[in-house]
């Protein structure tokens, strides 16, 4: 289900940010703060953070290989090492 993200001002922030930060961290929703009716930043859970930089490392290694920057490796840990050492 699509959902809009919660919105809050730079003013609010100044005012009530430990609520604010209380509110991402209960929910895990991110929060965007606008400044002149413009998205400026977002406040973000840090476990979401943490989650979505080990998406963003997927991706850019799927990139890399479709552009044969680096190459998919298959076998076991110890397989990949006996062959670290042939190389």
């Amino acid at each position: 289900m699509l959902t809009f993200p919660k919105t809050t001002s730079a003013r609010e922030i100044q005012r009530n940010y430990r609520k604010i930060f209380d509110r991402v961290k209960k929910t895990k929703e991110p929060v965007v703060v606008m400044r002149n009716n413009k998205p400026e930043v977002v406040i973000v859970n840090y476990k979401k953070l943490e989650e979505m930089e080990a998406l963003d490392s997927v991706f850019r290694s799927v990139e890399q290989i479709k552009k044969g920057e680096a190459k998919l490796l298959k076998g076991s840990l110890v397989d990949l090492w006996h062959e670290a050492q042939k190389g």
